[in-house]
């Protein structure tokens, strides 16, 4: 466009710096502006990955130790509590694979059937179903340290007030492999290998391993019937036939009612696995050092037979050292 009226060009002319510098203030505001904007996008992702990634509260660590053993040292103490603290944070963050890869293979295998999809849904979706801090206290010290963690809603994060009925106590024990440590969880304290056997009659039972929960334990076995006759294991009579002892002579009846009659009968020739839960609730004051069982029928097609099953007498004694 070309401007005709000389007053306005020469009014132009006479104020170009005034012109100038409104226009530079303009450009200048604008450019502020934006660099602004910039700076809170990034201020505001920033601090959402520093709350997504943001590690666990923890609300108590006590090194005393409840039930039984010496109290942990502060050296051991910040060994075991971290590891906790990063297991609750991946899971806290919803990081599956970063919590998964923190449990024991035993753990893994006997508590989430070796599947991470059974691990997300059935734990961490459960419990951690907003953010969660956690209070530790040291259980029991033996060869593994077992923990009491609590774990309640975040009250800075979700406003909630806690309640008895919003905590949920697990145990937690750390493991030491090799140079690293991981962790059992959901009760779960550990496994043990036995291969303990014992043989009477034909009969051969073999303790394969056990596993250690905090209120129970469970045991694999293996059973072979050697014989030319059916067997059955446990005539289950009386519910104590079955049971382990322990090293302060106390017994510990298995769980009989779990079990059903058709996983006890054995064939001629035949083997089987069987898995057998004890009420013993782990301690370390008690070794296990027997598993008994005191009411094998030899001949179970002839026990079947007679009408009063009580006047049987082929039943056999047998007893495993653990």
């Amino acid at each position: 466009m070309i401007i005709k009226n000389s007053n306005i060009r020469r009014s132009l002319f006479e104020n170009r710096y005034v012109i100038f510098a409104i226009v530079f203030a303009i450009i200048l505001v604008l450019y502020l502006i934006q660099v602004l904007n910039a700076e809170s996008k990034k201020e505001s992702i920033v601090q959402d990955n520093k709350v997504q990634n943001e590690t666990a509260q923890v609300v108590d660590k006590s090194s005393q130790t409840v039930i039984s053993g010496k109290d942990v040292t502060t050296t051991q103490q910040e060994s075991n509590t971290k590891i906790i603290e990063e297991f609750i944070t991946y899971c806290n963050n919803k990081e599956i694979e970063k919590a998964y890869s923190l449990l024991t293979e035993e753990c893994k295998e006997e508590v989430f059937a070796g599947n991470i999809q059974y691990f997300k849904q059935n734990y961490v979706d459960k419990i951690f179903t907003s953010k969660k801090m956690c209070g530790m206290q040291s259980w029991i010290n033996s060869y593994m340290y077992t923990y009491k963690v609590t774990i309640q809603d975040d009250m800075l994060s979700t406003g909630k007030t806690n309640s008895s009925g919003n905590k949920i106590e697990d145990y937690y024990t750390i493991v030491k492999q090799e140079n690293s440590y991981k962790l059992n969880i959901n009760s779960y304290i550990g496994r043990q290998q036995i291969n303990k056997e014992s043989q009477l009659n034909g009969i051969k039972i073999t303790i394969i391993c056990k596993n250690i929960y905090k209120d129970y334990e469970s045991y694999d076995i293996k059973i072979e019937n050697l014989s030319q006759k059916t067997i059955l294991l446990d005539s289950k009579e009386k519910v104590n036939s079955i049971y382990l002892v322990g090293s302060n002579e106390n017994k510990y009846d298995a769980y009989s009612y779990e079990i059903d009659k058709t996983q006890l009968i054995l064939e001629p020739l035949r083997t089987k696995t069987l898995t057998i839960n004890f009420n013993k609730i782990y301690s370390n004051k008690a070794r296990m050092q027997q598993m008994v069982f005191t009411d094998i029928i030899t001949d179970y097609e002839e026990y079947e037979n007679m009408q009063n099953k009580n006047e049987y007498t082929n039943r056999i004694k047998i007893s495993i050292e653990i």
